[in-house]
């Protein structure tokens, strides 16, 4: 997300596989202008978007071709990126809910955190360059495949 004329807007999109494999990754032009890259949060510089044609309708229909209404979508705090996307889907699974904060809402833990509690590793470590939005769809994978083999082991 970039903040633009028109306000927060999608800058770029990345979606992996259930084994973390890239599917689908692109910088994303938005319809205002950029007044800021929002780089410490985003990881976008102005040098990422050289060249980019593809709008949101762009991946909007990308995103209808590859996946149907049974497709699950997995992310952290997800409802963000469905509302930038323009998209409502119905088979989701957000990291936010499945380990929810000790206050409950509308507090959510932070991605970051849950990687090195559960998994012990570092993520979102570039300082001022931002976060890797792909590293983040990797990070909440993997949170759901040890959340998925913990659950086994208990049952």
């Amino acid at each position: 997300m970039c903040y633009t004329m028109v306000g927060l807007e999608l800058a770029r999109v990345s979606v992996v596989d259930f084994t973390g494999k890239l599917v689908y990754d692109t910088f994303v032009v938005p319809e205002g202008k950029i007044l800021d890259y929002n780089t410490r949060w985003s990881g976008l510089h102005k040098s990422d978007f050289v060249g980019v044609k593809t709008t949101l309708r762009h991946v909007q229909a990308v995103f209808l071709s590859k996946f149907s209404s049974d497709s699950i979508l997995i992310g952290h705090s997800l409802e963000s990126d469905l509302v930038a996307l323009r998209i409502i889907h119905n088979s989701v699974v957000d990291t936010s809910i499945v380990f929810p904060h000790r206050l409950g809402p509308p507090y959510k833990r932070a991605l970051r955190n849950l990687m090195s509690e559960h998994l012990g590793i570092v993520i979102q470590n570039a300082g001022d360059e931002g976060h890797d939005c792909t590293e983040d769809a990797v990070a909440c994978v993997k949170l759901m495949n040890w959340k998925l083999n913990e659950d086994c082991k208990v049952k």
